[in-house]
């Protein structure tokens, strides 16, 4: 359920100062256009299929889903008005808003909600998501084929009303449903345009705002819709999410002011940035993980020792404190630092002299099948980002100076990148996994054996037993122990090398106002606006 990260993504906007008209010291700009780097172009605006950073920033400001959190990551109502839960924890019914409408002016009801939710487990769709709904009833046997959507355990009682049953309780449901893939989609705006339904023109969404322009490699735009329910904390009129892939260019359009907030900064340029821009600079921890996938369905990778011996060698300190440098921390368990209710594991050679690591990388390798007279040449795939090349450059030279590896890295744009992952056309792969959900299950679900996000295909039935327990585990002290024994296994058998926790570098103009990051980079624009520059 990890939603996947093209870099260092864009930050969490929450509403601030709610009351800020209250005082009469502020003056809006009379231009209220906000331009945001957005890194690169969205594969998709369709919330169902959305699984990356640069499309969900977008489809939280098109659409709404029933809840959503706040900055201490609480859930609050956003389309329901209010919901209850039975005494079992197994039924959710949710009642909406009075009088929701489309972007369109048609009538918003549960039926848009139903449809939606039965597309997010639809097998024709094939969503990365559809996992947030595997413990409603028929959700799992839906998306393996064996029922169809129509049999999901959804249903609309009436307009307003939405009922939602599952197969057993479970702790993180309604957190679940705060995460955009479950947003509602118009029943008629998808059978009039089927899969062109998400393109300028024919878009229909109930959000704050309303698409009005896309143009790859350059910008999506989107203006304010006047018939969202909360149209009054939108302040902001339009906004330009610009689609712009490398970090030098992006910073010298908001020197030149031509953005307003970026989505990240150039590592080699981070000591100059603060010291120029300290004040517009926002630097802290987020959920998310910096990755390297095996793919363990191909050989060589196939071969656990040689993963492990990879894994090891990979001076993590080095990538974190040297080549990013903007208080990364080095990362050796799959589950990034500051979940709640997890504790980090420690593997076995962790604390090791470097000097003594290396040595186990290289018995590992021997073991393997490796050595001077029989070379591994692998290939490591990255997408187009100055920070992804040299931290792939920088562990292509550990792998060769530290077994004698042969490294070949493969820069591709954001989208093939993603179709190679889709279609296991890769050896390694750079991934950063950012949290839907402030929770251990968010970062270990995707690699259970059946869940269409395992993306290194990896096949291990106690680690999918445990996950599943965990899952559905109600006493937090007894989950968190599955959790942590989860990811033990995992990190073991090194299907994936975690590599760094990220942190969230960008750069904010000051006369932007009410910008404010949550731990998982997610951002809602109400309240959010621009003041009226001072002219000095």
């Amino acid at each position: 359920m990890i939603l996947r990260n093209i870099a260092i993504s864009m930050a969490s906007v929450f509403l601030a100062n709610s009351i800020f008209a209250a005082s009469k010291d502020i003056k809006l700009a009379k231009n209220q256009v906000l331009n945001i780097g957005n890194l690169d172009d969205p594969k998709t605006l369709d919330p169902q299929k959305c699984n990356e950073s640069t499309c969900s920033a977008i489809v939280r400001q098109l659409f709404e889903g029933l809840v959503t959190t706040d900055l201490k990551e609480n859930i609050i109502p956003a389309a329901a008005e209010s919901w209850k839960i039975s005494a079992d924890g197994k039924k959710y019914v949710f009642t909406l808003k009075k009088d929701l409408k489309w972007s369109d002016g048609t009538k918003l009801t549960a039926k848009d909600f139903v449809f939606a939710f039965q597309r997010l487990v639809d097998p024709k769709i094939a969503s990365d998501q559809a996992s947030l709904l595997e413990f409603v009833i028929n959700g799992k046997e839906i998306t393996e084929g064996k029922k169809t959507p129509q049999t999901l355990g959804v249903k609309a009682i009436n307009d307003v009303t939405l009922e939602i049953e599952l197969i057993k309780p479970i702790p993180s449901f309604l957190e679940n449903l705060t995460v955009p893939n479950t947003s509602p989609v118009q029943i008629s705006n998808l059978e009039k345009y089927k899969d062109s339904f998400t393109q300028v023109n024919n878009l229909v969404s109930n959000g704050p705002y309303k698409l009005i322009y896309r143009k790859f490699g350059d910008k999506v735009t989107v203006e304010k819709n006047p018939l969202y329910w909360n149209n009054k904390e939108i302040l902001i009129d339009k906004v330009n999410f610009h689609s712009i892939t490398d970090q030098n260019s992006e910073f010298s359009m908001y020197e030149t002011g031509q953005l307003d907030i970026t989505g990240t900064i150039p590592i080699n340029k981070f000591k100059q940035i603060k010291a120029k821009y300290g004040s517009e600079l926002s630097n802290h921890p987020y959920l998310a993980s910096y990755v390297y996938i095996f793919n363990t369905q191909k050989a060589p990778l196939n071969n656990k020792k040689l993963r492990q011996a990879l894994s090891i060698a990979i001076d993590r300190e080095i990538i974190a404190n040297s080549v990013m440098g903007q208080g990364q921390r080095a990362l050796y368990d799959l589950i990034p630092y500051g979940l709640k209710n997890y504790s980090q594991n420690k593997l076995y050679w962790q604390d090791w002299p470097r000097a003594k690591q290396i040595e186990e990388a290289k018995k590992l390798y021997r073991e393997a099948g490796y050595s001077p007279s029989n070379i591994l040449t692998i290939h490591i795939l990255y997408n187009t980002n100055e920070a992804h090349k040299k931290i792939a450059s920088s562990i292509a030279s550990m792998w060769k100076n530290n077994l004698g590896v042969n490294v070949v890295t493969v820069n591709e744009e954001w989208k093939t990148m993603l179709d190679k992952r889709t279609n296991g056309d890769f050896e390694v792969l750079r991934l950063g996994n950012i949290a839907n959900i402030n929770d251990a299950t968010d970062f270990l679900a995707p690699y259970r054996s059946f869940d269409p996000s395992n993306d290194p295909k990896y096949k291990n039935p106690e680690y999918d037993n445990i996950v599943n327990q965990a899952l559905q585990e109600m006493n937090p002290q007894k989950r968190k122990e599955l959790l942590e024994n989860a990811s033990k296994i995992i990190t073991e058998d090194a299907p994936i090398a975690p590599i760094y926790s990220y942190t969230s570098a960008f750069l904010k103009k000051p006369y932007v106002v009410g910008f404010q990051k949550n731990s998982m980079d997610k951002y809602s624009l109400k309240g959010v606006y621009l003041e009226e520059r001072k002219i000095n």
